[in-house]
Formats: structure tokens, C-alpha cells, sequence
């Protein structure tokens, strides 16, 4: 009885606690895949949400940048996207590298498309939402023990100090916390038959100022880590 009633207050205040961090990861695969067989694959430079405040190009680097950098987590040869428009220039007779600059959906429709030439399987990911928000933390007052002292005089008259404890009243006012929060998906497809072979949708909040770039960090750090299960 006592274990269960300690279990219930557990449960209550628990709950009662603000959400300080909070994330998910929603995963499907096709099952019939031989994930073994993947030997080389192509990572696509991440991408973002038109719309969004990512920080420019100096923040498109850096995502690219770490994308790229826990793709080498994989056991297997790994192609970038960079690495692909080279090869397939010089495959196809084409300018991907010029392409990429006029047109850079264009430059990589026609990568997919024949990625079967470089490698069993390609990439890509794309960071869907990014948002800062912010709530009201009501006040509250909570009771807090206190420490004072006290002369007081025993049954003969001697003086002595006497030290006890009051509990008092802390008043804590309202107070503002800021909210982080990013979504990001990441996409794998068989090179020969263009099939989804593996997909993730990570979504991340965290009670905090603008720390997108630490979740977006774990977010490619536990997909590549996760995937590259699959490969061996």
C-alpha cells in the first residue's frame, strides 16, 4: 500500500513539473530492404523550409556542414553531393557544377535520377520548422525552512543562545522562459528503383533560448548513428 501510494505522489509531481526538454523520433523502413547490400551512398546537402530564419547562408553552411560531418559515422563508402556532380559530369557530359549554381533543384532532379551509376542508395534531409517562442511561468509561493537564533535562560538564570527553525513564506514572482524548438526529416532511397526505403521525422523542443543548433547536432548524430545499424 505505501509502495503504491508513494508511486502515485511520484506520478503527481512529476507532472507537475514545467517541460523542459522534449523529443521524438517517428521511423518507418521497408522491411523486405537488404540494408547489408548498401556498400555506397550519396548525402545530399541538407536543406531548410523556405520561409524560415536559419541565419543565411552562414547557417546553411554550418547545417550542411554537420550533416555532412555525421554522415561519416556510416560504415561504408560515402558520396557528397559535391563529390556526385563531379562524377556525373563527367558520366553524363553535362555542367552539374554550373547547373547547381542556376538551377540547384535542377542540378539535383538529374542527380537522383541517375545515382544509380555511383551508389546503391542516397540521402537527404531537410529541416522542416524552426521556432523560438516563449510562455508565462505563473508565480507561486512556496514555504521555506529558516534558521534563527534566541537568548533564553535555563531554570537558574544562565543565559544562553538557542538556535531553531521557523518555516516562512517565499513569494516567487511570474517569470518568462524561452522555448527552442526544430523538425527535421531524413529521407533514404534505393538508387535503382528511386523507392523510399527509410524515412525519420525528429522533432525536438527545449526550454531555452535559440538552441536549435544543439538539437539539430543530436538530431543528425542519432540518425546516422541509428542508420548505420541497419548497414551492418
Amino acid at each position: 500500500m505505501l509502495k503504491k501510494l508513494f508511486g502515485a505522489i511520484l506520478l503527481v509531481t512529476m507532472l507537475s513539473l514545467p517541460l523542459t526538454a522534449y523529443a521524438t523520433k517517428d521511423d518507418w523502413y521497408d522491411r523486405n530492404y537488404n540494408f547489408r547490400s548498401i556498400r555506397n551512398i550519396l548525402v545530399f546537402d541538407a536543406t531548410v523550409t523556405l520561409g524560415m530564419d536559419y541565419g543565411g547562408q552562414a547557417g546553411l553552411n554550418s547545417l550542411q556542414d554537420t550533416f555532412r560531418q555525421n554522415a561519416r559515422k556510416l560504415h561504408c563508402n560515402v558520396i557528397t553531393e559535391a563529390q556526385a556532380r563531379q562524377m556525373l559530369s563527367y558520366q553524363l557530359g553535362v555542367d552539374l557544377n554550373a547547373l547547381n549554381y542556376s538551377n540547384p533543384m535542377q542540378a539535383r532532379l538529374i542527380i537522383s535520377q541517375n545515382a544509380a551509376r555511383i551508389c546503391d542508395a542516397w540521402i537527404i534531409g531537410n529541416v522542416d520548422n524552426i521556432a523560438n517562442n516563449s510562455y508565462v511561468k505563473p508565480g507561486y509561493t512556496s514555504w521555506e525552512t529558516r534558521r534563527e537564533k534566541r537568548i533564553v535562560y535555563d531554570a537558574w538564570g544562565r543565559r544562553y543562545e538557542e538556535t531553531y527553525d521557523i518555516q516562512v513564506p517565499v513569494t516567487h514572482p511570474p517569470q518568462r522562459v524561452d522555448t527552442s524548438g526544430i523538425q527535421m526529416t531524413i529521407q533514404v532511397f534505393d538508387s535503382r528503383s528511386g523507392a523510399q526505403i527509410f524515412t525519420r521525422r525528429d522533432m525536438r523542443d527545449r526550454n531555452d533560448y535559440q538552441a536549435q543548433g544543439g538539437m539539430y547536432g543530436r538530431i543528425c548524430n542519432s540518425f546516422f548513428e541509428d542508420f548505420d545499424k541497419k548497414l551492418r
